[in-house]
């Protein structure tokens, strides 16, 4: 049998981007790559391994949107006669109430869950676990006043006896679907943000032939378990990494270290961080960015780019951002996200002959000398500063 295992979409509008709907597109052009892809490995199933959206709340017209991306993409995979079967992701993300429009749909072969429950498909048994955060516990009576690590250990271990009274439910082989930070995984930078959250155990995956997971968007194996990561980049977290989904080649009869697994990557948009020094800066301000020619425009064409750059004061004033974000566009960017300085800043030595006895006119004129500025426009400056002391004194 084989199994496509994908999710972690986020279908959303309001990206940083060229315009609301610039990524929402990427999305949903890499998506349909990806169905179509599906359908050529003549997939048997397709598990949806949660987190279609964005952003939990958001307004009708923007949640119709997102909705109708994502049932149109069931409806694609459906009709060349591949069932689905979607769980929900995390709360934050993925508006219960969305889940329960689709499941109302009852579009043919899709089985939606958001809450623990099992799926029957051919001879196999696929226990859906939908993502959770605290605060759907913290909520009830008598958690409110626990600390953290306490409602960890609590979710936690409701989560091993939710998947193992499931698992004693199936007939025969069994799969787990679920939403959730296998304690196992490399959890890279997400790992920061996942701290107290519930956590699946070996224990809890005991007796499964095949794990498949959504929420951490690093694509990897664990033996048996899998997350699939997310298919298209979402952010500068994603720069490095791979873009994609899993498809299993599996006979359920044979023990899970003979699963024959395929990270298929996604035409996916790229991320790109430029870091130019002091030397580089220098030359990008006397000849433009054209200055780097073809190693800069491979590194940077329809990418989302952001630019960190080190330099002395001098070029830091002289350089002007917005005219390098459009040289940056015009040389193939799709984006550019951020411009970033890290000016080396010159102590100068205090002059001596600057006293608070010295006037405003004579004081410019030493400043404008530290400075470097031409005796013209210093001579402008003092000119406009007198006329300004003379209106305050009048």
């Amino acid at each position: 049998m084989k199994i496509a295992h994908i999710g972690d979409v986020h279908w959303g509008l309001n990206y940083p981007g060229p315009s609301p709907e610039a990524r929402f597109n990427d999305i949903t052009k890499t998506m349909d790559w990806a169905a179509d892809r599906i359908i050529d490995e003549r997939c048997d199933l397709v598990l949806f391994a949660g987190d279609a959206f964005k952003d939990a709340r958001v307004y009708l017209d923007r949640a119709s949107v997102e909705i109708k991306a994502f049932v149109n993409w069931l409806r694609k995979i459906t009709t060349a006669g591949i069932p689905v079967v979607v769980i929900s992701g995390t709360p934050s993300h993925d508006a219960i109430s969305a889940y329960h429009l689709i499941a109302e749909m009852q579009i043919p072969f899709v089985n939606v869950f958001t809450t623990p429950g099992i799926s029957s498909v051919g001879n196999i048994d696929i226990v859906c676990l939908p993502g959770m955060n605290r605060s759907s516990l913290v909520a009830q009576e008598g958690y409110r006043t626990l600390p953290p690590h306490q409602i960890h250990q609590i979710m936690t271990d409701k989560i091993t006896e939710t998947c193992q009274g499931l698992r004693e439910q199936c007939k025969g082989s069994a799969i787990l679907l679920s939403h959730l930070s296998y304690d196992m995984a490399d959890k890279g930078f997400e790992d920061v943000l996942m701290q107290h959250e519930p956590v699946l155990t070996q224990e809890a995956i005991q007796g499964f032939d095949l794990v498949t997971l959504g929420h951490i968007h690093r694509p990897q194996r664990n033996g048996n378990v899998f997350y699939c990561g997310s298919p298209e980049r979402l952010s500068f977290n994603d720069e490095k990494i791979q873009a994609g989904f899993w498809i299993h080649d599996i006979d359920l009869e044979l023990p899970y270290d003979n699963i024959d697994s395929t990270f298929i990557e996604a035409p996916a948009r790229r991320f790109a961080t430029l870091g130019f020094d002091q030397g580089c800066m220098e030359g990008l301000v006397q000849h433009g960015i054209y200055y780097f020619g073809s190693i800069i425009e491979e590194q940077i064409k329809n990418a989302i780019i952001r630019l960190h750059y080190s330099c002395s004061e001098d070029i830091n004033k002289i350089l002007d951002r917005k005219a390098l974000e459009r040289a940056l566009m015009d040389a193939g960017a799709f984006y550019v996200a951020e411009i970033k300085a890290d000016v080396q800043r010159v102590d100068r030595a205090r002059d001596q002959e600057v006293t608070e006895s010295l006037g405003p006119v004579e004081a410019l004129a030493k400043w404008a000398g530290q400075q470097g500025i031409e005796a013209e426009e210093t001579a402008a400056l003092q000119s406009m500063t007198t006329g300004l002391l003379e209106e305050v004194a009048a």
